[in-house]
């Protein structure tokens, strides 16, 4: 059974794990349908380290889109890049 501390640090994570989109890069059926995190929003958070790294190069310098999904290695991440950028840019309209 989870302590209350576990699940205080559960609610945050998905919520962070919600509010920047990560269900866009889980890809679960359910996660998808919800459009918000529906399994365990520690294996989604475990996808961020990739995903912050294409983020610095954004932030840092005004590169085109092919600099910054060169790194991606898989037709199945580079969709999910481009999906997330799309969910991204909804939030901000």
């Amino acid at each position: 059974m989870k302590t209350n501390e576990q699940k205080s640090r559960e609610d945050a994570l998905r919520f962070g794990a919600d509010r920047i989109c990560l269900w866009r890069l889980c890809g679960k059926p359910a996660c998808l349908r919800a459009r918000a995190c529906r399994g365990d929003a520690r294996v989604c958070a475990g996808l961020v380290r990739d995903w912050l790294e294409l983020l610095d190069i954004e932030k840092r310098a005004e590169r085109s889109f092919a600099d910054i999904e060169r790194p991606l290695s898989t037709p199945a991440a580079l969709r999910a890049y481009r999906a997330w950028r799309k969910a991204l840019e909804g939030l901000r309209s």
